[in-house]
């Protein structure tokens, strides 16, 4: 995410930023912080969230809790997600890489994309022709099991105005190539920056599958999942 630099508070600038960002990531009830725990402190004036959660969603939340931290002028996001195997760097790039070659709307050559991989993080620079296509090299980066992260640097040329539709689109499109999702039985409402997913799955690793797919979405800021399990009767 890089550091975020919300509007300044001149009232609240004698609060101490660590306690407050500590504070809004408790107050945010995602993580156990006994169980999560999450290093937060400051480095040239800003504060640098670092540690390990257990998915993507705890990463996404805790993050924006700690941007809108009233008095917090700067947040610097080193919070990974763990992953579901063990991979190598170089591993992990060669799946990254695959999984471009093989999607069609992802043209690796003309786009110049570039994978780079460093402990888990994928960084993916380049240019691609619309905000989907971008949306879904950063969903195709998430699925690599070993991904720790995933910063999303590519360009969109020529550059489109991003909005709710367009968030609808790309995240039909990664459900619809998400081999765990039915994406048929699944609704997508999208309001200012939230996603709402309704419908239902046949089991709650598909439920937790959607949510984490709209989670990957670049720029999602919350997902509202009202998807229920149904369970087949034998």
């Amino acid at each position: 995410m890089g550091a975020i630099k919300p509007v300044y508070n001149p009232m609240s600038s004698e609060k101490d930023p660590v306690k407050t960002v500590k504070a809004a990531i408790t107050a945010c009830g995602h993580i156990d912080p006994r169980k999560t725990p999450v290093d937060v402190r400051m480095d040239n004036g800003a504060v640098v969230i670092e540690g390990m959660v257990e998915r993507i969603s705890q990463k996404k939340r805790v993050m924006l809790a700690a941007m809108i931290a009233e008095g917090v002028t700067g947040v610097v996001d080193r919070l990974l997600v763990r992953p579901a195997s063990r991979m190598s760097d170089a591993e992990i790039r060669d799946h990254v890489y695959t999984a471009f070659l093989e999607e069609p709307v992802i043209n690796l050559r003309e786009a110049g994309i570039i994978v780079e991989v460093e402990r888990g993080i994928v960084d993916i620079e380049g240019r691609v022709g619309s905000l989907s296509h971008k949306r879904l090299a950063g969903a195709l980066a998430w699925w690599v099991p070993g991904v720790t992260d995933v910063i999303n640097s590519l360009e969109v040329a020529p550059t489109e105005e991003d909005n709710a539709d367009e968030i609808k689109d790309a995240l039909q499109l990664i459900l619809e190539k998400d081999r765990m999702v039915d994406a048929s039985s699944i609704t997508i409402g999208v309001t200012a920056w939230t996603v709402t997913l309704d419908g239902t799955a046949q089991s709650a690793a598909e439920r937790e599958a959607a949510e984490d797919d709209a989670w990957y979405v670049w720029g999602v800021n919350e997902v509202i999942n009202r998807i229920t399990v149904i369970t087949t009767a034998r």
